[in-house]
């Protein structure tokens, strides 16, 4: 038998290591693209990461179609520079549009509408686009249907036996809870819990809200009971944190087919409110973009542009408590995946059609700056969509807090309002 030579072997263990190191290049696997971009961010750090300056610009142009070849109005089209700083604009009814005064360089863009995918589009293999200045370029965008998106159902629904529980703060409630568990996916659900009133009763037709809790959803019970004594039927969970959201929201949407179902007793299968704060806002931002059809959401220190964070985060304005910077940095620069931004930056994402939504913020918020509300209440303002928004100058990031100042008084107010007028009390 013929013996290999070294050469031969050394051949072999660089070629697996050549593809070893592409596949670590270009995996979206979300354990390793993090880790990856964290690692750039690090040695970028150490050359020395600056953005140039420029006196001069250039122009972006272009058509946005379908798979039709037919103009699609209202797209929004964005570019951004390493910084997190963006030029976006909107396709007008002939599916143009134009986006002026980028600093030259390399850019890949971004493009999306209602009804169709996100997509990053341009030239060569990673879809770039060079901006030279003082000159227009033109590049054309075809935006692809949105996927379709086919939850598995649940398994093995059940409620664990009600319990009583009592709150003290932020005022004295009393409701019931049950645990809720399932398969979600062929694996356990995370932690979810039932309240209702202690007045509920089997055959009552409470109206839903499904609160998504920026945390374990018992460690918020002194924000759930409050809402249940006042009538509602509260199903509350709290998705880990994440790089893979999507999967949480696949569990979410299960949580909602049960709740149409008829699943929890006592409720009003047909009468759903949405709530989130803080992170767990994400996933109600990417329930309403599924098309989730709801009667309200409230949205609690929302964070809606992921570019316009980083580039706080990169100018020294914002200093993020809780890891939040490094969590920002994992995205990986905003020039070079832009489209991990983009996807969970709900201000580019509105409709018309979205229920009506409640958009409250402190600016005291320490977490996420208040301006991002003040981007999404912009972007609602364009396509004409139903929303009201409060801001608070005394109250903290957690804004269902468990101090009983006038500031947590006042939200847990305008709260009850708010589904009060979108949802039915039929006790």
């Amino acid at each position: 038998m013929r013996k290999i030579s070294k050469k031969v072997w050394f051949g072999v263990i660089g070629a697996i290591l050549i593809l070893a190191l592409i596949w670590l290049t270009l995996t979206d696997n979300p354990i390793i693209w993090p880790i990856r971009n964290t690692i750039q961010y690090r040695i970028f750090a150490l050359w020395g990461n600056t953005q140039l300056t420029a006196d001069t610009s250039g122009t972006l142009q272009g058509v946005v179609r379908d798979n039709q070849d037919q103009p699609i109005k209202g797209a929004w089209i964005l570019v951004a520079r390493r910084d997190g700083s963006t030029y976006s604009t909107r396709s007008d009814a002939t599916g143009h549009y134009s986006i002026g005064n980028i600093p030259p360089g390399t850019y890949r863009p971004v493009a999306s509408a209602p009804g169709f995918d996100s997509v990053q589009f341009g030239r060569g293999l990673f879809n770039q686009i060079k901006i030279r200045a003082e000159e227009q370029t033109t590049a054309d965008v075809t935006l692809p249907p949105e996927p379709t998106h086919i939850v598995t159902p649940g398994q093995d629904f059940r409620l664990t036996e009600p319990t009583t529980l009592t709150c003290t703060h932020p005022f004295e409630t009393r409701a019931t809870r049950r645990q809720i568990h399932f398969k979600s996916g062929d694996q356990p659900n995370q932690a979810a819990f039932y309240y209702t009133p202690i007045t509920a009763t089997t055959t009552s037709q409470l109206p839903m809200l499904l609160a998504i809790y920026p945390g374990p959803a018992d460690s918020w019970e002194c924000a759930s009971l409050p809402l249940a004594t006042a009538g509602y039927a509260v199903l509350a969970t709290g998705p880990a944190y994440s790089f893979d959201l999507e999967t949480d929201i696949d569990e979410l949407e299960r949580l909602l087919n049960f709740i149409r179902e008829k699943r929890f007793p006592g409720s009003d299968g047909s009468q759903i409110a949405i709530l989130g704060g803080s992170y767990s806002s994400l996933h109600v931002q990417r329930l309403l973009q599924r098309g989730q059809k709801v009667n309200a959401a409230l949205l609690l220190g929302p964070p809606t542009d992921l570019f316009d964070m980083r580039r706080r985060l990169e100018n020294g304005s914002y200093i993020p408590p809780f890891g939040l910077d490094q969590a920002l940095i994992a995205l990986g620069f905003p020039d070079r995946e832009p489209l991990r931004y983009y996807r969970y930056s709900g201000a580019y994402h509105v409709r018309s059609d979205f229920p009506p939504l409640a958009i409250l913020h402190s600016r005291s918020d320490e977490v996420v700056p208040y301006q991002q509300s003040e981007l999404l209440a912009d972007s609602l303002d364009q396509v004409g969509a139903t929303y009201e928004i409060h801001f608070f100058d005394g109250a903290s990031h957690y804004l269902l807090a468990e101090g009983a100042d006038a500031d947590t008084l006042k939200i847990y107010q305008i709260t009850l309002d708010f589904l009060a007028q979108h949802l039915e009390q039929n006790h």
